[in-house]
């Protein structure tokens, strides 16, 4: 999905909303860390927002669970969406290809379905890495595609 129907997408799901984005991957693989700079970033535009930064998603689940403040949950990750690095989608559990991200030790569907039966509205931000090796930064590509999303998403929850 390319960045302008994305941003559109998060728009609808997150306006007026109680949102949780949950940034998931792993500092040292490149791209992967995408999800974990993306909650870093926003924590500096947007401090009233609630975010957090896993590398393990488990650990956050019974958090949100319990947190009645939160209505909408937004997972943050780079996957393989079959596209060019930088583009970014956005599913629910149901939509969610099961094999998509098999880096997770609980897969990320079963843990969204968890909130989803506990009321939670829950949702994937996922981006096309380029780079994925050890020792390797973030991409351009990612960069500037997390850069057009976190502005979009400090105008929708200004403070």
């Amino acid at each position: 999905m390319v960045i302008e129907e994305t941003l559109e997408r998060l728009s609808q799901i997150s306006g007026g909303r109680r949102t949780a984005f949950i940034g998931l991957g792993n500092r040292e693989r490149g791209d992967d860390a995408l999800g974990l700079r993306f909650v870093e970033d926003l924590r500096h535009l947007n401090p009233n927002l609630f975010l957090s930064e896993e590398e393990g998603v488990e650990s956050i689940i019974l958090e949100l669970i319990e947190n009645d403040s939160v209505d909408t949950v937004i997972f943050v990750d780079s996957c393989d969406i079959g596209s060019n690095p930088g583009d970014a989608m956005i599913v629910t559990a149901d939509g969610l290809d099961p094999g998509i991200l098999s880096t997770h030790k609980v897969p990320l569907q079963l843990l969204m379905a968890l909130l989803v039966k506990e009321g939670k509205s829950c949702y994937l931000l996922g981006m096309q890495p380029k780079e994925l090796e050890y020792g390797a930064g973030l991409s351009e590509e990612i960069v500037e595609s997390l850069r057009i999303i976190e502005n979009a998403i400090s105008a929708v929850f200004k403070e």
